[in-house]
């Protein structure tokens, strides 16, 4: 009985046994690797979590960003202003360029002349026996002839290292050329038919000699650079140019002025053509004039600025010609009285220069500076003693 009791009890326990809960077996948790270089712990991956999912590997077409079109660059200008004339001109064709003086003669068998139409600038001086040449000055238009060159003077010693320009002339008295070789602001820059050719054109069927001397621009050019002359060289002076009207002006209708008893210009202002008109008198009608005609065209003359600068005028020993005419030179540094006529008008100043390589100081009575009209000048040096004759509006 008693074993059949411990049978029973031991049976009771092994049932209880079965019947419980199974105990759960605990994971230790999954480190977390430490990243390198810092940046702080991944995340932990416990056990029965999902794997990741691994990240796509884009395609090279995904990976390309689309990108906006690119924007048109604006144009760019190749417009610049001449430091001349203030009107508009090539700036690409500007810097293949550098001032030309070209020496210019004004006699009966002269005129008309070619190319002072293109010039920018045109100086007017007397020589000597009662006529007058041209300093013409080129830089911005394109002169597709200019006659007939003569030979240099005094003034082209003032005029030249103003413009830093290449001088083109067909020599000069003995005493004068000298005087050109020794200049260290002409010599190099001097294009002297004498001693060389480049640059020039005989034409003996248009003219006589020694008349026949033709240049061009594109010419004066090619031969600089023959003779390694610089092109550009060193920047030109910028003249004062304003389109705007100058206040305090005397409306005139023409100015005269008497270089010589025999040979005076007239300067006329056409008011329809907003610009002055050159005409000059005959030997043998001196109290007449005549319109002072371009050889190319047939059109006269004109100019949106006329300059007088009064200067003192001395003959020297110099023998220019084989009647005995002697050289003039024109003092130029200093100061003096000025004229000036742009828009109609005519206004009174003054001039002052220290230096050979500078270019006029021009000033107006009232003491602000004189602004040349948008155009082509005549300047004019004119002894200081004469009579300039205004007719006025």
């Amino acid at each position: 009985m008693k074993r059949f009791t411990f049978y029973v009890l031991l049976f009771a326990l092994w049932a209880s046994a079965c019947s419980s809960p199974r105990p759960t077996l605990s994971v230790p948790p999954t480190l977390a690797p430490t990243a390198v270089g810092g940046g702080g712990p991944a995340p932990t991956i416990t056990l029965g979590d999902a794997p990741t999912a691994e990240p796509a590997i884009p395609t090279a077409l995904a990976a390309t960003a689309t990108l906006a079109p690119t924007a048109t660059p604006p144009a760019v200008s190749d417009t610049a202003s001449c430091p001349f004339t203030g009107l508009p001109v090539s700036a690409s064709a500007l810097a293949q360029r550098r001032p030309i003086l070209v020496q210019l003669g004004n006699s009966n068998p002269e005129r008309p002349q070619f190319g002072l139409a293109q010039a920018d600038v045109v100086f007017e001086t007397v020589a000597e026996g009662g006529i007058t040449r041209f300093s013409a000055i080129y830089l911005c238009q394109d002169a597709a002839e200019i006659a007939g060159v003569r030979s240099g003077r005094l003034i082209d010693l003032q005029l030249v290292p103003i413009f830093r320009a290449i001088f083109m002339h067909v020599g000069a008295s003995a005493p004068v050329q000298a005087m050109f070789e020794a200049s260290l602001l002409i010599g190099p820059n001097s294009l002297d038919y004498f001693r060389n050719h480049p640059g020039y054109v005989q034409h003996p069927e248009r003219r006589r000699a020694p008349f026949d001397v033709f240049t061009s621009a594109d010419l004066a050019w090619a031969g600089a650079r023959q003779q390694g002359i610089a092109i550009p060289g060193e920047p030109p002076p910028t003249l004062n140019v304003n389109a705007n009207p100058l206040a305090g002006g005397t409306p005139v209708a023409s100015i005269t002025i008497r270089h010589h008893s025999s040979y005076w210009v007239r300067w006329k202002w056409d008011e329809a053509g907003g610009v002055w008109t050159r005409h000059i008198t005959s030997d043998t009608n001196p109290n007449g004039d005549a319109p002072h005609v371009d050889a190319a065209t047939g059109r006269p003359l004109t100019a949106e600025n006329i300059v007088i600068i009064r200067a003192t005028h001395r003959q020297t020993d110099i023998i220019e010609d084989s009647g005995g005419s002697r050289s003039i030179e024109v003092e130029l540094i200093g100061t003096g009285d000025a004229v000036f006529l742009r828009d109609g008008q005519m206004y009174e100043g003054t001039w002052n220069r220290a230096n050979v390589t500078d270019w006029f100081t021009l000033t107006l009575k009232d003491g602000a500076s004189f602004a040349f009209s948008p155009g082509n000048s005549y300047i004019h040096f004119f002894q200081p003693d004469k009579q300039l004759d205004v007719v006025t509006r």
